[in-house]
């Protein structure tokens, strides 16, 4: 087992009871998988007063059964099924609201007993007793404004785009022979969870790598108002939450090397290159674990295998049948023989 030093990212916290290098395509690299989401044997080194610690709510919830933060995603998408959950068990569930960085920070100081994760845990994530589950994954659109009459791009014109490789939409391959205008491509970014694996990364692994002159958001209504505003812009974010904060504008969705991501077979096959994995934690050990966890977890799995379209995901029962990689219940790996981006020299 490898052990890292212990260190904490800076977090917000919002009150409700309840986020180099360049790919080409063709070589086949287990190494960019592996680091894609992260290894497993990396567990936060914490001193023997935290191991023995208990659970402990803060007081605005310490007659709850079950204490859950939720993200940017999992708040919207879960948010309603969770409270449904509390009151079919005759239970009592605060959900709080936040990011992946507010999931660590509370779990951290074992405030809560589930945490959300819009991608695969990074190192310092990794704490004694913490189990992660991934509960399904969804494609990261390319998204540009309405007018821009382009509907495909490849996912090599794409990194070229993030990147300034390509300065102008006059670049971009010609498409029904359509010839795009000399406009500037403005790339929008969101460069959330940068000390965790996937999400971003599946687009240009290292931040540095990104255009000069990218414009960068910090939140997901921002990367879609920016979008929807600019004539030249190109960003991304999943379907699920373009759809949840429309009210700040209007995008287009693009397919990637010919596939659509609102077809999920695409992504299911590992033929879609850009996506999110989401997990929630548990707790094991006599003085933290709470069976209500598993319970609500559980719950959460049957309902996006039955209605993971809704949410635009794919769950992780289908994950497993087609391939993909697990270690426990947490996803691992992409499955074997798809074709995978590797860094290019």
């Amino acid at each position: 087992m490898r052990i890292v030093s212990k260190i904490f990212q800076p977090v917000f916290s919002l009150s409700v009871v309840c986020a180099s290098s360049l790919f080409s395509a063709d070589v086949v690299s287990s190494e960019l998988v592996s680091n894609a989401f992260g290894n497993t044997d990396d567990i936060v080194q914490m001193d023997d007063s935290w191991k023995i610690k208990s659970i402990s709510y803060e007081k605005k919830f310490v007659d709850a059964d079950l204490v859950v933060s939720l993200g940017q995603h999992t708040y919207p998408a879960l948010r309603e099924f969770v409270e449904t959950f509390a009151e079919r068990k005759g239970i009592k569930i605060s959900v709080q609201q936040g990011t992946c960085g507010v999931s660590a920070k509370r779990l951290s100081q074992k405030k809560i007993d589930v945490g959300a994760f819009c991608c695969p845990p990074g190192k310092t994530d990794r704490l004694p007793g913490l189990k992660f589950h991934t509960i399904g994954i969804a494609p990261i659109v390319m998204i540009t404004n309405v007018s821009n009459e382009i509907t495909d791009i490849s996912s090599s014109d794409a990194r070229d785009a993030f990147s300034g490789k390509k300065l102008s939409w006059s670049d971009m391959p010609v498409e029904n022979e359509i010839q795009l205008p000399d406009k500037d491509i403005e790339p929008v970014v969101r460069l959330h969870c940068k000390k965790r694996p996937g999400h971003w990364r599946h687009l240009i692994d290292n931040e540095n790598e990104f255009s000069p002159g990218i414009r960068e958001v910090g939140v997901i209504p921002d990367m879609i108002k920016e979008v929807s505003n600019a004539e030249g812009a190109i960003g991304y974010e999943t379907q699920f939450m373009i759809e949840v904060h429309k009210k700040n504008g209007r995008v287009k969705v693009l397919s990637v090397d010919g596939n659509h991501p609102s077809d999920l077979q695409y992504l299911l096959s590992a033929e879609y290159p850009f996506y999110r994995s989401f997990s929630l934690t548990t707790w094991s050990g006599k003085h933290m674990e709470n069976q209500l966890a598993h319970e609500l977890i559980d719950s959460i799995n049957a309902h996006i295998e039955e209605q993971g379209e809704r949410y635009g995901m794919l769950s992780s029962v289908e994950l497993r049948e087609a391939g993909w990689k697990f270690d426990g219940n947490e996803l691992t790996g992409e499955p074997d023989g798809k074709k995978v981006f590797t860094e290019r020299e």
